[in-house]
């Protein structure tokens, strides 16, 4: 069982390791002469670490061997060519201590010091926890000691935030490559479940049988839109999306789009102002695929019947603002903040509206990668208008 730790860095680390040796076998009931071997055996193999070596360390334990007890010093190290098993320091401490043992590994060496506990002390799980306790709070008896205390807190701290951030990014990993690998497999046979409802669709079928495939159709192409953001949150986490960027003219790219944007919203009034034509350095897709999303959202929280505006302006930055403005449900400002969240959803339109809340965060980050920036406003039960910027291209 452990008592206590002491890094061994420089000189005044001597006199920490010899002072907290004395006290450790004070409480544990050895004799004065049995603490003073030990602490000073433990300093002089601790000057030869310190002098010679690197990353030196030494941990007083009690060993449990059988029936008998041991209060013990491990001092490990990192192994350099100018140390060995015959050095001065290790010589006196062989004459001082029982028992001594020396091993390297791997260029790690490892000494540990053991001096016998007489049965008349009473050493006792409670005892060990007793000294243990007392080290752990024990405060300062000089300023370098509390330095060396605050940086060794600030080390757990460091070492605990560390292996935080592993596990986090490990079970990101884990789980974008299940969302990656879950997409692939589930795009095939739903492809092939929408060739064959669209085949019969194009038969002679009876109304009632022509409705059900319609929703089938309907409910199958939601489900690829949901796979294909899945497969698209994994690839843009994992920096795989590849972009085919080229200059493209804004208006006609836009212009060219503009009969897929009507039949996105065929039940809204959609109104489209372009500016001045500007060059744009984009993936072609990508963007549709931002502009599609956002106007599809603008359309599922708004009224049918209403306006949604889309509107293009060049700004006396070299970039061009894109906005979308509706008259749906508007958002508070709490939503606003987390609207660009990866999965966030509005609570109180889950079970009203579909969806699995990535689409802007997805959007956010095609924009984000294209040197551009999104935004929203709204005023709750007064619509949004979504904002994006994409700087001009220039040769």
């Amino acid at each position: 069982m452990q008592l206590l730790k002491v890094a061994l860095e420089n000189e005044l680390d001597l006199t920490l390791a010899y002072k907290k040796s004395i006290k450790a076998a004070e409480l544990i009931g050895l004799s004065r002469s049995t603490q003073t071997a030990f602490a000073t055996a433990v300093s002089e193999v601790c000057r030869e670490v310190i002098d010679k070596t690197h990353d030196g360390l030494v941990t007083l334990e009690i060993h449990n061997e059988g029936e008998r007890h041991h209060l013990a010093a491990v001092i490990t190290y990192r192994q350099s060519e100018s140390i060995n098993n015959l050095e001065e320091g290790f010589q006196y401490a062989r004459k001082l201590v029982p028992i001594f043992l020396y091993a390297v590994s791997e260029r790690k060496g490892t000494i540990q010091l053991k001096m016998g506990i007489p049965k008349a002390v009473g050493i006792s799980k409670t005892k060990i926890l007793m000294v243990s306790s007392y080290f752990e709070h024990l405060e300062p008896s000089t300023p370098y000691e509390e330095v060396r205390q605050r940086n060794q807190q600030l080390y757990l701290i460091n070492e605990q935030s560390e292996q935080a951030l592993q596990q986090a990014e490990y079970l990101n990993q884990q789980k974008n490559e299940f969302l990656s690998v879950a997409s692939h497999e589930l795009k095939t046979p739903l492809t092939i479940l929408r060739a064959y409802t669209q085949m019969a669709l194009k038969t002679d079928c009876s109304p009632i049988t022509l409705s059900h495939l319609k929703k089938v159709d309907d409910q199958a192409s939601k489900l690829q839109t949901m796979i294909t953001q899945l497969l698209d949150i994994s690839k843009i986490e994992d920096t795989e999306t590849e972009y085919n960027l080229e200059a493209t003219s804004s208006k006609q790219y836009l212009l060219d789009m503009r009969d897929l944007i009507m039949q996105l919203v065929p039940a809204h009034q959609l109104l489209i102002h372009l500016n001045d034509d500007s060059t744009l350095y984009i993936d072609r897709l990508r963007v549709e695929q931002v502009i599609m999303n956002i106007i599809g959202n603008a359309a599922k929280y708004s009224p049918a019947g209403t306006q949604i505006v889309f509107t293009t302006t060049l700004q006396a930055n070299g970039e061009v603002l894109f906005s979308v403005k509706d008259q749906g449900i508007g958002m508070s400002e709490e939503e606003l903040i987390k609207i660009f969240k990866k999965f966030y959803r509005v609570e109180s339109i889950i079970k009203q509206y579909n969806g699995l809340g990535i689409g802007l965060f997805i959007s956010s980050k095609i924009i984000n990668n294209h040197g551009g920036k999104i935004w929203v406003e709204s005023i709750f039960g007064h619509g949004c208008t979504f904002f994006f910027t994409l700087p001009v291209y220039k040769d």
